[in-house]
């Protein structure tokens, strides 16, 4: 444990505040909030060795929390008789208040609702907003129920018309409010450190056969909270370093090593074909500084994966090289694999990739000996309603190595989670999965894409243009000169597919002025099916401090258009300016975010054509992006 505990320190240093918010808004209760924190990463700290070979530590200290949150509300009570409601301390009433609204109701009335919720409950709410992970258990649809029957009786008491779709911004802004409250502990390391000392020199005391009673209960406790469900086997307890176990140094990863060590850089060579001297011989031979990670037959074929470390190789990041060929292939024969994209970025202990196969494809899986299994989904499904699913299978891992023969080549919506790793997946150059904006059609390209996440025929989804307009010609870079002054262009497009979802994009040229880049892509975002001619706001940049610019476009047109706040006052973010075209860019002070402005848009008789949130869509690739809530569905739907 004394070698780890650098690294524990300062994992309980980063972990600390985002936990305390969850936990704040679970017990509404400061004191005991802290103390919860503690008590799981103390937690998490007592079995470091065993969470670091496990490879998910940041999941672990989140189930522990969640889980001593979950039963610090199990109290009995009469049946039929509802909970009391948790008491709000003034602190947190005063905290909830919108200083930018102080009369708005909505805050209070959320914060009482959210009392009258079980710890549980509320852990789960703040989970979705402090740790934006889509993972976490989405709350119940009563629990969604009650909190939307709130927030339409304080909207009543203001005298303002019921508008579910900023429940979810609303919740945002509450929860961050009351997590700004909690004063930082001095240090969050020392005070764990101390409940661990603690725990050790009482377990000293402690007699034999007590001991062994206490080690036994806690073995079940853990094997409950493994979620196995029934008896489990018991954890193998942390041995001795060995020449390439789970606790050799050769695993480490660059956040506990020196920040010149990369962790694939280390790895032993594994699979049976590692010793191979004529494999060897071909990642020596590559030009290129290699380190063979895996070599063996799979599914039919042979695969050879080696890391790169040249100059290029991105920071916390993993290159790779990858040759391929029949079984039994020769290593001397074995063709080199080209990838649409060779670099696992922010991962340096996961590499996942795909593999060409006689029928089918392969996947690939290497991480460190500690990871026992893994989750593959080739493709999304993006519904009508505005949401992005994923349909996950297993993959067996073994001692950190996994492989599953795939029906058929996926593209480039390909995700796999691993240990620590939730990410995507490097695919052959072969399968089509990149597309490259601006050499054709932006139809045309937007069709490619959704093809390629979704796994449908080009032929079945229905691409459209919904804006093409003129734009400033400025729109990408204001402060660059431009000797014609001309203008810029925008291209708003849509695919629907079979099923009726819609998925948008936005294309944005300047008049040339900008030496680079001359173009801007957003998207693609899932949008609601009743939402696809709806307007469409996106960031642009921050031209000073306090000061960014949006990108508004209208496809019904109007004359003018501005931003608001979503909040009841509803303060101006910006002033009215002219569309040109059916497009703006909208200067705006103190920018909230796109998820957080409402629009307003009149004609030229100064009748409001559109007043709303223009929908901010779900990254079609499943990305976290600006505009969703804490139930991972787009803003304007949750």
């Amino acid at each position: 444990m004394a070698v780890d505990g650098r690294g524990a320190a300062d994992f309980v240093t980063a972990r600390w505040s985002e936990l305390e918010a969850v936990a704040l808004l679970a017990t509404l209760d400061p004191v005991g909030a802290r103390e919860t924190t503690a008590a799981a990463l103390t937690a998490v700290r007592n079995r470091w060795a065993e969470v670091l070979e496990e490879g998910r530590p940041t999941a672990t200290a989140r189930d522990e929390l969640l889980a001593r949150l979950a039963r610090s509300g199990a109290r009995p009570r009469p049946r039929r008789e509802p909970p009391a409601p948790t008491p709000v301390p003034e602190v947190l009433r005063t905290a909830a208040v919108d200083p930018a609204d102080p009369d708005d109701p909505v805050p209070l009335s959320l914060l009482a609702a959210l009392a009258r919720e079980t710890p549980g409950a509320r852990a789960v709410l703040a989970a979705g907003v402090a740790w934006d992970d889509d993972t976490q258990a989405r709350p119940p649809d009563d629990v969604r129920a009650r909190l939307l029957d709130a927030h339409r009786s304080a909207r009543a008491a203001a005298g303002l018309p019921s508008d579910d779709r900023l429940l979810g911004p609303d919740l945002v802004a509450l929860v961050e409010r009351l997590a700004r409250t909690q004063p930082d502990p001095p240090d969050p390391a020392v005070l764990v450190e101390d409940r661990v000392r603690g725990m050790r020199r009482r377990s000293l005391v402690v007699g034999g056969a007590l001991a062994a009673g206490v080690a036994a209960t806690g073995w079940a406790v853990g094997a409950a909270r493994d979620g196995s469900g029934g008896a489990s086997a018991a954890r193998r307890p942390a041995g001795a370093p060995t020449t390439a176990g789970p606790d050799d140094p050769a695993w480490t990863t660059t956040r506990q090593a020196r920040s010149s060590e990369r962790s694939t850089s280390r790895w032993p060579a594994r699979g049976r074909l590692a010793t191979d001297a004529g494999v060897r011989a071909v990642v020596d031979r590559s030009g290129h500084r290699a380190r063979l990670l895996w070599a063996d037959d799979v599914h039919g074929v042979r695969v050879v994966v080696a890391a790169r470390f040249d100059d290029g190789t991105p920071p916390g990041s993993t290159r790779v090289e990858v040759w391929s060929g029949p079984l039994s292939t020769p290593a001397a024969r074995l063709a080199g694999v080209p990838y649409a994209a060779d670099v696992l970025h922010g991962s340096e202990d996961v590499v996942a990739l795909g593999v060409p196969a006689p029928r089918g494809a392969v996947l690939v899986v290497l991480g460190r000996p500690g990871v026992r299994d893994g989750d593959f989904s080739p493709v999304v499904h993006p519904t009508a309603a505005g949401s992005v699913e994923r349909t996950w299978r297993a993959v067996p891992v073994r001692d950190g190595v996994g492989s599953a023969l795939v029906e058929r080549p996926w593209g480039s919506a390909g995700r796999v989670r691993c240990g620590s790793y939730d990410g995507y997946v490097l695919v052959p150059t072969a399968w089509g999965a990149a597309t490259q904006p601006g050499r054709g059609d932006p139809v045309a390209e937007l069709v490619a894409t959704v093809a390629s996440a979704t796994g449908l025929p080009r032929t079945r989804l229905r691409g459209e243009v919904v804006v093409d307009s003129i734009a400033s010609g400025s729109v990408i870079d204001p402060f660059a000169l431009s000797a014609t002054d001309g203008d810029g262009r925008v291209v708003l497009t849509r695919v629907t597919t079979p099923e009726g979802a819609v998925v948008r994009a936005i294309e944005v040229h300047d008049d040339g002025r900008s030496t680079s880049p001359t173009r801007l892509d957003f998207g693609p975002f899932v949008v609601p099916a009743d939402a696809g001619d709806e307007p469409a706001v996106v960031w642009l940049d921050d031209i000073r401090p306090g000061t960014g610019r949006y990108l508004v476009v209208v496809p019904a047109g109007g004359r003018t258009c501005r931003l608001l706040a979503t909040s009841t006052g509803a303060h101006p973010l910006s002033k009215a300016v002219p569309l040109k075209g059916r497009s703006a860019v909208v200067p705006v002070l103190d920018a909230p975010g796109p998820s957080a402005v409402r629009l307003v848009v009149e004609d030229a008789a100064g009748r409001r054509t559109y007043d709303g949130v223009p929908p901010g869509g779900r990254d079609l690739f499943g990305a976290a992006v600006p505009g969703t809530t804490w139930l991972g569905l787009p803003a304007d739907h949750a």
